[in-house]
C-alpha cells in the first residue's frame, strides 16, 4: 500500500512539473511576440545581424531618389526611421545616379532597405524589368525589402486608350521580376491612377503601397478593397534630419510587421 501511495505522489509531482514547463513555454512565446525589431552590427566581423519580431509601435519609413542628394543614413536611423526605399531605375535605360551610394550606406547604417522602379508606359516592360534587376547586385539579402514598382500619372505622357494592354505590360514586368528574385514586388500607386488603370483583379495579389496626402485615413482603391493597403505614403513634403529637402514619409499598416516585407521571409 505504501508503494502505491509513493508511486501516486511521484506521478502527481511529475504532472505539476510538466504543467509548469508548458506555462513557461507559453509565457516565453508571449514575450517573444512583444519584442521589437533589433538590427545590430558586429564591429569585429563587420557583419550585420538581423532579428525580426513583431511590435505594436508604428513602423515608419522614407523613400528617396537622387533629388535628396547625399543622405546621412545614420542620422535617418537615429531619427526613428526603421526602413527606407531608394529609386533604382526608370524606364528601359535610366539608372538613378545616387542608388548605389544609397544602397551601400543603408547597409552600413544597418537599415532595412528596398529598391524601386519608376514605370514608363512607352518603354518595353521586359527591358524595364531587366534594367531594374541589373542594379540589384552585391546586395545584403538579410536587410533587403521587397522590390517596389512605382505606377502613377508620371508613368504615362498621354491618356492610355488600350488599358488592357497597359495592364498586361505591368503584369509582365511584375512576373519578370518575381521570376528572377523569387518574391512578389509591391505596387505603389494612388487612388485616381488605380481607379482608371489598375482595375485588373490580378493586381490584388501584390501588396499595395498607397499614396494619399492630407487625410487621416487613406481610401483603398477598389482592386485592393478586400485586402487593404500595406504601406501608406502619407506625406510628400516631410522633413527629417539627415536628408536635404522634402522626403516621402511612409507608415506600415498595423496588420503587418516589417517581417512581412523582408526579401528572405517572402522567398522562403
Amino acid at each position: 500500500m505504501k508503494k502505491i501511495i509513493l508511486l501516486l505522489s511521484v506521478t502527481a509531482l511529475l504532472t505539476v512539473a510538466c504543467n509548469k514547463q508548458q506555462k513557461l513555454e507559453v509565457n516565453q512565446n508571449q514575450l517573444e511576440k512583444k519584442q521589437t525589431i533589433d538590427i545590430t552590427t558586429n564591429k569585429k566581423t563587420d557583419e550585420t545581424s538581423l532579428k525580426v519580431t513583431k511590435t505594436d509601435e508604428p513602423i515608419l519609413g522614407i523613400d528617396v531618389s537622387h533629388f535628396q542628394g547625399d543622405v546621412n543614413w545614420k542620422k535617418i536611423k537615429e531619427a526613428g526611421i526603421q526602413f527606407c526605399y531608394a529609386k533604382a531605375t526608370q524606364g528601359s535605360t535610366y539608372k538613378d545616379p545616387k542608388f548605389t551610394e544609397n544602397k551601400v550606406n543603408t547597409i552600413k547604417a544597418a537599415l532595412l532597405h528596398g529598391a524601386y522602379h519608376f514605370y514608363v508606359a512607352k518603354d518595353n516592360p521586359k527591358q524595364q524589368a531587366h534594367n531594374f534587376l541589373s542594379t540589384l547586385t552585391n546586395i545584403d539579402k538579410r536587410l533587403m525589402l521587397l522590390p517596389m514598382l512605382d505606377l502613377e500619372q508620371g508613368s504615362i505622357k498621354n491618356k492610355i486608350t488600350d488599358i488592357k494592354t497597359f495592364q498586361n505590360d505591368i503584369l509582365l514586368w511584375l512576373n519578370e521580376v518575381e521570376k528572377e528574385l523569387g518574391v512578389k514586388p509591391i505596387i505603389y500607386t494612388n487612388n485616381p491612377f488605380a481607379k482608371t488603370y489598375l482595375v485588373n483583379e490580378k493586381f490584388s495579389d501584390y501588396k499595395l503601397w498607397l499614396a494619399e496626402y492630407g487625410v487621416k485615413k487613406p481610401k483603398t482603391p477598389i482592386t485592393w478593397k478586400s485586402k487593404g493597403w500595406s504601406i501608406w505614403q502619407r506625406s510628400e513634403r516631410g522633413k527629417i534630419n539627415g536628408a536635404t529637402g522634402n522626403v516621402d514619409h511612409d507608415i506600415v499598416n498595423k496588420k503587418h510587421s516589417l517581417e512581412d516585407f523582408l526579401y528572405l521571409h517572402e522567398s522562403n
